[in-house]
């Protein structure tokens, strides 16, 4: 048998030599690890005997023999001083079969020689470079879509891997073969590998370990394992098979997502019912204030006009609250938003109002409105949350301390060549790593430091445009600045523009009625009996079920405004009583909704004709309802 000696200053193998030669071995000397490779690369060798060299180390050498054609079949001895033993167990993982150490014991030495020898003869030989499976074994191989691959027994050298194995791990098939999943760093951590083999070694299969491995790229993908030992090219080989199964778990991963974001929705609108009751009355009542202070402003009285001025604040602060209540109810999806035709500029220019004195700080605002922009099919409200939410983050992205004439937020708008509207919010700050783009959108991700940030804000924005029928993108450059750009369809309905708030006028609604306000918010009922008792009879109760026997008995109200959740009896349990006692009310009951939250709610609603009237109302909305509802009932 032809072997391999490769020496080294600190380890003298010519004792090894003699001993080789005794025992019908012929050893070819080389200098130094660039002689060695070459040398097996030209002619591969059986065994390669080499000495420890001076730092102690052989593992580069180790593992460049293992790679090389037919180096997973050359059996490798390590000779090494004593001093050196305790550097052996790395380069045993690397793939050293045995090791001597000087001096030698020539009749221990003879045998571990013979072992070696023998160890090699036992390897199979590679296939021939142009073996080609066939049959059964082919097929299944080769159109099989999971992941296979087959090893050597000895060594775990891959001798044949199909497609999906080297589409799992990034690998070509030329980098795989004669390699080891060591040399490839293919295991998340050594003690994966471990535990295989010991399965193995234990049980003489695998099935169905859970597992990760490392492509390529670095990425860790979850599998399971399936290892089994089979004829292969007339020896026993190992073959594997790895599912992959990242998709499931990313798909597990998304189904919790939606569990957990049911429930935030279900919370959000609850939330949001909870802060309509009392934002309802506080709104009626500034509404109900607000008019007739106007009305003794009209008749000359000036010293009223810094009360005015002051409830018109509050009555835009009361709005406000209405809108993020009105965001609240986005994660549940409870009411569709109604679309119209809205001028982006002028959403635009309320928006960056807001914005304002973060931006200022920072950054120069340029706006760049185009010409004959066509009003998009949207929500104005919706909209503004979107962009807003942009120029947040465009602001954040840029440092805090800088010099705000350094920087740049650019707002565009200009018509698409295709009919639609393109909005796009740009900035030089940090931008973002092309590794996290494509997760930017997804909920609860997010780059900013805990409490800064909950990661739901582009996933709204983006949920909300779509449902608009509009794309919303981003362009990203490292170090340079972002760009988010929104596509909305234009509009095909007439614009109307914005009303401002105006006094309400005299009331003309005709005779006086009995109304019964029926809500569990008595302030609430208070503030509606104060609108509403100028011009009607105006009862109130906080208990549905009081007024039951009531009504059984005969007595006639023109008009009920009724809550739609209440304690013990709600409003829809009081719909399905009246309808039984008295069904010639039911078309006069207005409903009155802080948000119908649970699915009975939302069915509800759907199903029945009555008007209804959303928590917080102004004076005017509610005037205007009843007097429709009292005209359309005679």
């Amino acid at each position: 048998m032809r072997a391999l000696l490769v020496p080294s200053a600190s380890t003298d193998l010519t004792s090894v030599e003699r001993l080789m030669r005794q025992i019908g071995m012929v050893p070819t000397r080389v200098r130094d690890e660039e002689g060695a490779v070459a040398a097996f690369a030209h002619h591969p060798f059986p065994m390669v005997v080499m000495g420890m060299d001076d730092q102690g180390d052989r593992i580069v050498l180790v593992r460049a023999l293992r790679a090389s054609v037919r180096g997973s079949q050359t059996a490798l001895v390590l000779v090494a001083n004593p001093e050196q033993l305790e550097l052996l167990p790395p380069l045993l993982d690397a793939g050293v079969d045995e090791f001597l150490s000087l001096p030698l014991d020539e009749p221990t030495t003879l045998h571990r020689l013979r072992l070696a020898r023998r160890r090699a003869s036992e390897r199979p030989a590679p296939l021939p470079e142009d073996f080609e499976l066939d049959g059964l074994c082919a097929v299944l191989l080769r159109e099989s879509p999971l992941p296979t691959c087959i090893t050597t027994r000895e060594g775990n050298a891959f001798v044949e891997v199909n497609e999906a194995f080297t589409r799992l791990f990034g690998y070509s098939r030329e980098e795989m073969l004669w390699r080891t999943p060591r040399d490839l760093n293919l295991w998340e951590s050594p003690i994966e590998q471990e535990r295989m083999a010991a399965r193995m070694r234990e049980q003489g299969i695998v099935r169905g370990a859970e597992a990760r491995m490392r492509t390529k790229q670095g990425e860790l993908r979850d599998v399971l394992v399936y290892v089994g030992i089979a004829e292969y090219a007339g020896t026993p080989h190992i073959v594997s098979l790895f599912p992959d199964v990242t998709e499931r778990k990313q798909l597990q991963a998304r189904l919790q997502l939606a569990d957990r974001m049911a429930s935030v929705g279900t919370l959000a609108a609850g939330v949001a019912h909870e802060i309509n009751n009392p934002l309802a009355y506080v709104t009626a009542n500034l509404g109900y204030v607000h008019a007739e202070l106007t009305r003794q402003l009209d008749r000359g009285t000036t010293t009223l006009k810094p009360v005015c001025a002051a409830l018109d604040e509050a009555l835009q602060g009361a709005d406000r609250v209405q809108h993020i209540v009105g965001d609240l109810k986005t994660f549940s999806r409870e009411t569709q938003e109604k679309l119209q035709a809205v001028n982006v500029g002028k959403v635009l220019d309320s928006t960056l109002n807001l914005a304002s004195a973060e931006i200022r700080h920072r950054a120069r605002l340029v706006k760049a409105y185009g010409d004959n922009v066509p009003a998009v099919h949207g929500n104005h409200s919706r909209l503004g949350q979107v962009f807003l939410n942009l120029l947040v983050n465009a602001v954040q992205s840029l440092p805090s301390d800088g010099d705000a004439e350094q920087h740049e937020i650019r707002v565009t708008t200009r018509p698409h060549a295709d009919g639609r509207v393109v909005v796009e919010i740009s900035d030089t700050g940090a931008g973002i790593a092309p590794e996290l783009m494509g997760r930017i959108f997804d909920p609860f991700f997010t780059t900013k430091a805990p409490g800064t940030g909950t990661g739901l804000g582009l996933s709204i924005c983006h949920n909300l445009i779509t449902a608009m029928g509009g794309e919303l993108h981003v362009q990203s450059d490292l170090g340079r600045g972002t760009t988010f750009q929104v596509l909305l369809p234009a509009s095909q309905l007439e614009f109307v523009p914005e009303q401002e708030r105006a006094p309400l006028p005299d009331y003309e609604g005709g005779p006086r009625c009995r109304v019964l306000v029926i809500d569990d918010e008595p302030l609430l009922c208070s503030a509606v009996e104060r609108i509403l008792g100028p011009h009607h009879d105006v009862e109130f109760t906080t208990l549905a079920a009081e007024v039951l026997p009531r009504l059984e008995a005969g007595e006639r109200f023109d008009l009920i405004l009724c809550d739609l959740m209440m304690p013990r009896m709600n409003g829809m349990d009081f719909h399905a009583a009246l309808h039984r006692l008295r069904p010639e009310l039911t078309g006069r009951v207005i409903f009155l909704t802080g948000g119908a939250f649970t699915p009975q709610a939302r069915s509800f609603l759907e199903r029945i004709p009555n008007r209804r009237v959303e928590k917080p109302f102004n004076a005017r909305a509610l005037l205007e309802v009843t007097r429709e509802v009292l005209a359309s009932v005679g």
